[in-house]
């Protein structure tokens, strides 16, 4: 199983989050809001085999962005991952939006030309993401946490983007109607916890298996066959990384 976006240094216990998914064999990417962040959670999960951290620079750490773009330069020669990036243009971000674009322009041309995993946020803000996106020549991205209109989920899967489902998206009318819009070959998971909850507590990688088993009462099929898409989903979106033919283990050393 795959989380693709999870803020593992949010948790009260972050180390215990990750030992969890470590031991469920959870692959999990640890999104981060800087790199300064990023390095890190880099020095805790170095011996992880399951648990990865990623490159960010939130919209809504805009406020850091100037000391920070520097840093998010330098280690996007060397990441596998990328998130979380990208622009809000909600009530809380509004105010930056012009830093957020300038940064958001300057990120995906320090990511020009590498072969990573990027997820990243769009929130209100989903075709300034794209034409963005479209403008860099970007790679395919997951969109995490779509909460746009059908009409741009629609150009964002016509640009050959994916979407990655939570527990929270799952439990709206919206998801129970766009889960049937998006292509199986567009679909990804995450868990964004502890931004969400499941079971009235906090969502943990661990979770994953719930959004699953939400996704294969949809499609009519079993969990392993959903389980088995995303990998094969995720693995498409990081090529380079696929070895033997195995999409389960693509990128996880």
């Amino acid at each position: 199983m795959i989380d693709t976006h999870c803020h593992v240094d949010l948790y009260d216990a972050p180390l215990d989050v990750a030992n969890e998914a470590e031991a469920g064999q959870i692959n999990t990417i640890a999104v981060t809001y800087l790199p300064t962040h990023f390095r890190l959670a880099q020095s805790h999960l170095r011996t992880f085999h399951h648990v990865k951290p990623a490159l960010g620079l939130h919209p809504l750490a805009a406020a850091d962005h100037e000391k920070e773009l520097g840093l998010f330069r330098d280690i996007a020669r060397e990441v596998e991952f990328v998130g979380e990036i990208g622009l809000d243009f909600s009530s809380h971000g509004l105010v930056t939006r012009a830093i957020q674009e300038d940064s958001f322009v300057k990120v995906l041309d320090a990511l020009r030309g590498r072969q990573c995993f990027i997820t990243l946020h769009s929130r209100q803000a989903e075709d300034s993401v794209l034409g963005h996106l479209k403008n860099a020549g970007s790679q395919p991205v997951a969109f995490h946490w779509f909460t746009g209109s059908r009409a741009q989920l629609r150009r964002v899967l016509d640009a050959g983007h994916s979407v990655s489902l939570n527990p929270a998206m799952i439990r709206t009318a919206k998801w129970r109607e766009f889960i049937h819009v998006v292509p199986r070959d567009s679909i990804l998971t995450e868990t964004d916890g502890p931004f969400t909850s499941c079971e009235n507590r906090k969502a943990r990688p661990t979770d994953i298996l719930s959004v699953i088993r939400w996704i294969a009462e949809r499609w009519k099929c079993s969990a392993e066959c959903v389980e088995q898409k995303v990998s094969e989903n995720f693995a498409r979106m990081r090529p380079l990384r696929a070895e033997n033919g195995n999409p389960e283990g693509a990128g996880w050393r």
